[in-house]
């Protein structure tokens, strides 16, 4: 085969040349020819990257389409949890985001990895632009994500939508749709595409509102029957060969089909059989209450009230009326329970008559709480019309069914006037069923004989005694956060040389001695006291309090607070901690004492060594900088000495330089062999012109009929094509493959040729590594040599050099 001829036009058509081709593709220059012959079309034309073809490459638009609607079905149903179709098309409009992305992405496969590492910020600023136009603030975005997330977990469905959902929304659904996208174009994976947003749309599907399951199960339905109908609807060369006749007539039998299917999950979704009630409900056990310190709680102004009775608290939000005996348990939620709200606001008539004490409540930021501050017992209610609160009876408290209570909402609650201990002590018999409230453990022994010196009745004088014995040991310290106790708890409160005990623990102590003692007893709680604010009696989070509650017949649920008569005396200065001017210090007096001292820091070894390190990181990073950057400035020095050199023996040894720098730039991209000879190394990337006439050029001035004729224009030519193709030969590879070529030191250790000048690697560690694996070679060498010697076989032959030597 006859060597092509080189013609070399002058330098400004070279430029313009170089700079009107296209770069190789991002795979380009490691792909064998023969799968770039194969990705050309029928008609021989060339693919991306040779200037010929199209300018993008085809993306596959079936499986594209079925992964965008099986995400949109998790999309639909995901925003139902929110009950608004605003949220079903923001997450409707992100799976477009993602989607449209993956398919930019696949159209250019230079910046495929530019387009990948965008992804989520662009996602993350379509959030906050989201958030944004509906009143959100960006410099709170995080707390605004955090309050979101939180009140998610809180409430019961449908959540409101606040704005820390948006940019929530718009990053999850972004992510999955490019995602399916991805897996089912790029990785050809079509089905895997469906079934990735499966598992958000099986947990989300689970928790929808009561009104909005059947919307629900529609947008599950209806998107996921269309995107199997694209995927499984038959390939497009095999429907290149039906009729236009056929495909229409197959059309309209599928929406007949999907008509008939939508109208019997109508029908079925009403049937018992198809959505049976569950065997067991998580929401119908009683639940443990999660302990939130109050420290961690914003200080705000939660509700106003207004009343011209003596009532200053407690007002009441939740009860825990469920001993199992180690903790006591918040009521199973039930909304069968729930009763809505007579038109005259009556919940108990019977009591109602003599309600003259009322209390009105102006809310102003409960966070996500459900249940509307109240009295203990109320009657009755008067409330906005569009205020969707029912009255819970085993509770005694107004409850919102879904969502949070809103702000700025005013509601009036009536009750009778709290008795007095008289009237309790007048108090008739139980007559309805308790049993749930008197349930607990037996006695343990010290509290069996406290129970036998209690008077046995009344009811009101043998809880009073128990209370009056606990009270007189008890000494009130900590906070008042609800944990366990059990039986053995309350003995040990009225025998330890201490008798310390939190406040909650105090109050859960008198819950079941009380019911010990026969009475129904329960542990409320909620908020006690009022801050008087310019005039305004207020309710912030330190008035937050926990009290017993009992029943007495005639007189309902009625609230026991006391404070405790001791107290361990705290000096760490609480902002929210209350003071009692009742409360008497323990008798472990602690005092205050301001004795002028020399401060000494007095600092643990991991502190030390931490800061040390903190101090040290800037040189460290300049240390790591300075070794990161070594090899481009070691490969940038060699190619200068490399090039003296070179211009002292003539242009021959020129082009030979700028060849071994051409080479030793792909082995830094790991791009073909290392050993093949230039002509070898043609086959191994994409058909380039450019690299075939340098290849030859090389080729004929080292070995061929150009070796005793090359000129400094050739020299001149070489330099050019060499810095053109390791331009070009980048800009095709992923922004990855770029940085660890810049990186890399393969071309220092293990240079293209010895016979041009190279630098000493200045690596300790892979010099070491070298001279290891140098030196089990020549173990390994000489072990043959003994083994050959013992067997009469003679000396082992020199082995001939690298073909590229």
């Amino acid at each position: 085969m006859a060597a092509p001829t080189i013609d070399r036009p002058d330098a400004e058509a070279r430029e313009r040349e170089r700079d009107e081709a296209p770069a190789p593709s991002a795979r380009g220059f490691d792909r064998d020819i023969e799968a770039e012959l194969a990705a050309a079309g029928s008609d021989g034309s060339r693919g991306p990257g040779d200037g010929s073809g199209p300018e993008h490459p085809p993306v596959p638009l079936r499986p594209l389409l079925a992964a965008a609607l099986a995400t949109s079905a998790a999309a639909l149903v995901t925003g139902g949890i929110f009950g608004t179709w605003s949220a079903r098309l923001l997450a409707l409009f992100a799976v477009g985001l993602g989607v449209g992305w993956a398919w930019l992405t696949l159209r250019s496969p230079a910046r495929e990895t530019t387009y990948q590492i965008l992804l989520l910020p662009v996602g993350l600023f379509t959030g906050v632009l989201a958030m944004l136009v509906t009143g959100g603030d960006a410099g709170e975005l995080p707390k605004l994500m955090s309050d979101a997330i939180a009140s998610g977990r809180l409430l019961r469905p449908p959540v409101p939508f606040d704005p820390g959902w948006k940019p929530i929304l718009v990053l999850v659904f972004s992510l999955v749709g490019f995602g399916a996208a991805w897996v089912g174009t790029a990785l050809n994976r079509p089905r895997a595409a469906i079934a990735i947003p499966l598992p958000i749309l099986a947990l989300t599907a689970i928790t929808q509102p009561d009104d909005g399951q059947f919307i629900a199960g529609l947008c599950a339905f209806v998107p996921l029957l269309a995107a199997l109908a694209v995927l499984f609807g038959g390939d497009s060369l095999k429907a290149s060969e039906l009729t236009k006749e056929f495909e229409l007539k197959r059309a309209m039998r599928g929406v007949a089909a999907a008509a008939a299917a939508v109208v019997a999950l109508v029908v079925l979704s009403n049937a018992s059989f198809l959505f049976p009630a569950p065997v067991y409900n998580p929401s119908d056990q009683a639940q443990k209450p999660k302990p939130i310190p109050l420290s961690s709680i914003q200080d705000r102004v939660l509700f106003e009230v207004k009343t011209t009775s003596p009532i200053t608290g407690p007002w009441k939000t939740g009860v825990l009326d469920t001993y199992d005996g180690e903790a006591w348990r918040l009521p199973p939620f039930d909304k069968a329970r729930l009763r809505a709200v007579p038109p005259g606001g009556v919940v108990d008539a019977a009591r109602d008559k003599d309600a003259s004490e009322v209390v009105q409540f102006t809310i102003r930021d409960l966070g996500n709480a459900a249940s509307l501050p109240g009295t203990t017992s109320p009657t009755r209610i008067e409330k906005p019309g569009d205020l969707d609160a029912r009255w819970d009876p085993r509770v005694d408290v107004f409850r919102l069914t879904e969502g949070r209570v809103p702000n700025d909402v005013t509601y009036t609650i009536a009750q009778p006037p709290y008795p007095d201990a008289a009237q309790l002590k007048e108090a008739p018999k139980l007559k309805g069923d308790f049993e749930d409230m008197l349930e607990v453990p037996k006695p343990p022994a010290r509290i069996s004989r406290l129970l036998q010196e209690a008077p046995p009745e009344p009811a009101w004088d043998r809880l009073d005694y128990v209370r009056k014995a606990l009270r007189e040991v008890v000494v009130a310290a900590g906070g008042g956060v609800p944990g366990d106790i059990a039986p053995a708890r309350v003995v040990e409160i009225f025998d330890s040389k201490t008798h310390e005990a939190t406040p909650y623990e105090i109050v859960a102590a008198e819950a079941m001695l009380a019911r010990w003692a026969g009475v129904p007893a329960r542990i409320g709680f909620g908020f006690d006291g009022l801050n008087d604010e310019n005039g305004v009696a207020t309710v912030r989070p330190a008035n937050a309090a926990q009290w017993l509650e009992v029943y007495f017949e005639g007189q309902g649920w009625i609230p026991l607070i006391q404070a405790p008569e001791k107290a361990k005396q705290q000096l760490d200065n609480d902002p929210n901690a209350k003071f009692d001017p009742n409360t008497l210090a323990s008798d472990e007096v602690a005092a205050e004492l301001v004795i002028p001292i020399k401060l000494e820091s007095f600092k643990q070894l991991y502190q030390r060594i931490r800061e040390q390190l903190i101090a040290a990181l800037p040189a460290f990073g300049a240390l790591l900088l300075v070794y990161l950057a070594t090899p481009s400035v070691m490969k940038g020095w060699r190619r200068r000495k490399r090039r003296r050199w070179a211009e002292q023996l003539g242009p021959r040894t020129q082009i030979a330089v700028e060849y071994a720098e051409f080479r030793d730039a792909a082995h830094d991209l790991n791009l073909g062999d290392h050993l093949d000879t230039p002509l070898e190394y043609l086959k191994r990337v994409v058909v380039d012109e450019e690299h075939q006439e340098f290849a030859w050029l090389v080729a004929r001035t080292l070995y061929g009929d150009l070796a005793r004729t090359v000129t400094d224009e050739d020299a001149q030519a070489a330099e050019e094509l060499s810095a053109s193709l390791r331009r070009r030969m980048s800009r095709g590879q992923p922004f990855q493959a770029r940085v660890l070529a810049a990186l890399s030191k393969a071309s220092l250790r293990q240079p293209y040729t010895d016979e041009v000048p190279t630098v000493v690697l200045l690596d300790p560690v892979g010099r070491w590594t070298m001279w290891r694996a140098e030196r089990r070679r020549t173990r390994k060498a000489r072990s043959l040599a003994r083994r050959r010697s013992r067997l009469g076989l003679g000396r082992i032959p020199a082995l001939a050099g690298r073909r590229s030597r």
